[in-house]
């Protein structure tokens, strides 16, 4: 171990550097990469080799600058400025592009029509995700100079700045990536690897890769605030977990929580009757039960009439098992009762029914004189 790097055992080095090479990255980049995980003598040398000898590599190799650019302004943060271009068609695809330029964090968006409409509709899902940008760079496209491209930008407060026509280089930030994006597809795409695939992994290979730039750290430390794991990732140590909070500061957060919820201890014994909150489209309903196993502090196992269920401390509630019982009885003997008294008063009836009824005379006679 050296520093934060793990030093290589010569057995080992083609290996590590193959796995270094595989998202097909040139001398510099393979080289930040390298630093940032692994070490062995003449490390540069051996990467400097390895992209010299990359066929796909020496046969996509983009061309030399032929003349200095204007710089764009730094931005004070990330997603304040964003550049947005497209590659292809590759493979009848296109891709959309969107690069931060504070973190120079990339945006890869397949697609299968560059629309004004379809272009909204994927920039609006990123904004979702991140927020909306204070300034977007483009090129003179006919989805960026349509009306609908000018109403998301006046809607979400966005100024739009285009670049000089047909002179990708003043749209730096995306056209760079863009020129990354294409190389990357066409060295990777003799691997027969699928397109998702593909894009992942040059994704992978350029945000966790140091970028002068940004004081030799990598896209996604900048942008998310943290290295992303990868590969790579497996052959440095273990890192502890990272400590719990203080237990007075732990205390303060529970004491908080139950102030404010007016929380109070609920705990039950095993055999206990309690009432346990069940869902019955389309409602809860407070179903008898009876408690069977304690797990942790707040949950426990509990029958419901056999069925055997998990519910939190918050799901129940107590109730006495007697009083519920001599309920039910009593609602029994009521209900018998009901029943019995319906039946004499049938048969009154029935026997009312089925009488004779009385002749003249006896009724005469019932007539006091």
């Amino acid at each position: 171990m050296m520093a934060e790097r793990v030093v290589i055992p010569e057995e080992l080095q083609v290996k590590v550097l193959k796995e270094l090479h595989v998202g097909h990255p040139g001398i510099v980049r393979m080289k930040k990469l390298a630093r940032s995980y692994v070490y062995w003598p003449n490390l540069d040398k051996d990467c400097e080799e390895i992209v010299r000898n990359c066929s796909r590599c020496q046969e996509y190799a983009k061309n030399p600058i032929k003349a200095p650019l204007e710089a764009w302004s730094t931005p004070t943060g990330v997603w304040q400025r964003i550049h947005v271009d497209f590659a292809g068609p590759v493979c009848g695809l296109f891709y959309m592009v969107v690069v931060d330029a504070f973190s120079k964090w990339p945006e890869i968006i397949e697609m299968t029509s560059i629309s004004a409409s379809q272009t909204v509709k994927e920039l609006k899902k990123m904004f979702a995700r991140y927020g909306i940008p204070q300034t977007i760079v483009s090129d003179n496209g006919t989805q960026f100079t349509s009306e609908q491209f000018k109403m998301m930008c006046e809607e979400g407060g966005i100024t739009h700045v285009r670049t000089a026509p047909y002179h990708p280089q003043s749209n730096g930030q995306a056209e760079r990536f863009v020129d990354t994006l294409k190389r990357g597809i066409k060295k990777l795409k003799r691997e027969e690897k699928p397109s998702e695939e593909t894009l992942n992994v040059i994704l992978q290979a350029y945000r966790s890769t140091p970028n002068d730039c940004l004081n030799n750290k990598t896209p996604a430390e900048v942008f998310l605030g943290r290295r992303l794991r990868t590969r790579l990732s497996l052959l440095l140590p273990m890192e502890k977990s990272p400590m719990p909070p203080s237990e007075e500061n732990r205390m303060k957060m529970i004491e908080q929580f139950n102030r404010r919820n007016s929380a109070v201890p609920k705990e039950f014994e095993i055999g206990e009757a309690v009432y346990a909150q069940v869902w019955k489209a389309p409602q809860f309903l407070w179903k008898e039960g009876i408690i069977t196993r304690r797990i942790g502090k707040v949950n426990y196992e509990v029958d419901l009439s056999g069925r055997i269920t998990k519910k939190h401390a918050n799901q129940l509630r107590r109730r006495d098992a007697k009083t519920s019982s001599s309920h039910k009885d009593k609602s029994l003997l009521t209900l018998l009762e009901t029943l019995e008294l319906d039946e004499v008063w049938k048969r009154r009836e029935e026997t009312a029914r089925d009488a004779p009824a009385p002749g003249r005379q006896a009724q005469e006679a019932d007539v006091p004189l």
